[in-house]
């Protein structure tokens, strides 16, 4: 099964999803609007002559954009929210009917601690991939080059420096996130043995209750969730490694264009309001940077478990009934020659 088949298990909702995607869209284009409005606010506050009521203008257009993202922020959230709950228990349905059709030989092969584990990380996983990271990425693509097209329409030496640094923000990337996929395939393990055995444990509780067995199982328990803490941990670590990591990067080339800025302000060819526009789409280009690095930690992450899915989708159900098979017929019984016995 490709994964074009598992959208089609967990994006059935197309209308909601195009609704959130809009919203999002929403918030770009008044992101967007801000480092234009600030260099028209620099413009005026700097010219000679006194234009007061352009002043009000900007400021309550700038107003109005606030507001209008702060509300779309509210709605977008609440959508995505609902929306990925919503998936995540479709998700667990299909994959709980599947179960239902396969074979005894699949149970037999098969611990019921990671069958516990598709049935409830791996979906929550799945649905928070789609409706949070997937659904984002379009924005974040969208911030990014609009951000980016601004830039060059105020200076393109300035915006063709900011390409130039975009490799080493992918490079810091793929080193730092590549660690998380093969963590993340340990983690799981580690969370099905634990659920497996607390469902043995729960099953053998008559047998440990009468033989005294409660301080064994609470080592043999405290082993297994001390191996999920720490790659919980390590998780943890690489994942908050790398949005920093690459916020330093950006902030240092926000340094640099600031001081390419300030050269060009002092050679004639960049006035101030440019520069404040400039450097505003600037750190609006940092932003989705940073976004882009989580997407990329969050597709390592869901990448086993989708693979998981996938597989678990592609096991052969137990062959149904199509109703042809034909039944011997019934002999009746006589009873006429039994007798009861006699007390």
């Amino acid at each position: 099964m490709k994964f074009s088949l598992l959208l089609q298990y967990i994006t059935p909702h197309r209308r909601v999803l195009l609704l959130m995607v809009l919203l999002l869209l929403l918030s770009s284009a008044t992101a967007l609007l801000q480092p234009w409005l600030a260099g028209e606010l620099t413009t005026t506050l700097l010219s000679n002559d006194e234009a007061t009521w352009a002043i009000t203008d900007i400021l309550l257009l700038w107003l109005t954009l606030i507001t209008a993202r702060s509300l779309l922020g509210f709605f977008t959230q609440y959508t995505i929210g609902s929306t990925g709950e919503l998936m995540a228990a479709n998700l667990r349905t299909r994959l709980f009917q599947h179960l239902q059709m396969l074979p005894i030989s699949y149970h037999q092969r098969n611990r019921s601690g990671d069958v516990l584990a598709l049935l409830s990380n791996d979906a929550e996983y799945i649905a928070g991939f789609v409706t949070t990271t997937l659904v984002n990425l379009l924005p974040l693509l969208l911030t990014f080059t609009g951000a980016l097209l601004m830039m060059a329409l105020i200076d393109p030496v300035i915006a063709l420096y900011a390409v130039v640094l975009l490799p080493g923000y992918y490079l810091a990337m793929k080193i730092i996130g590549r660690r998380i996929r093969p963590i993340s395939r340990a983690w799981i393990d580690a969370y099905s043995n634990l659920i497996t055995f607390l469902d043995e444990s729960l099953g053998r509780r008559p047998a440990i209750k009468a033989f005294v067995r409660e301080p064994t199982e609470s080592s043999r328990f405290e082993e297994r969730n001390s191996t999920l803490l720490g790659l919980s941990r390590k998780q943890l670590l690489i994942q908050s490694m790398l949005s920093p990591a690459i916020g330093l990067l950006a902030g240092l080339g926000l340094l640099l264009l600031l001081w390419l800025g300030s050269e060009r302000i002092a050679s004639g060819q960049l006035s101030p309001a440019e520069l404040v526009s400039l450097l505003l789409y600037a750190m609006l280009l940092s932003q989705p940077l940073k976004g882009l690095a989580d997407v990329y930690g969050q597709i390592q992450r869901t990448r086993g478990a989708a693979e998981r899915i996938i597989d678990f989708f592609g096991e052969q159900p137990e062959p149904g009934d199509d109703g042809k098979t034909t039944l011997p017929r019934v002999r009746a019984v006589s009873y006429t020659h039994l007798t009861l016995p006699t007390t």
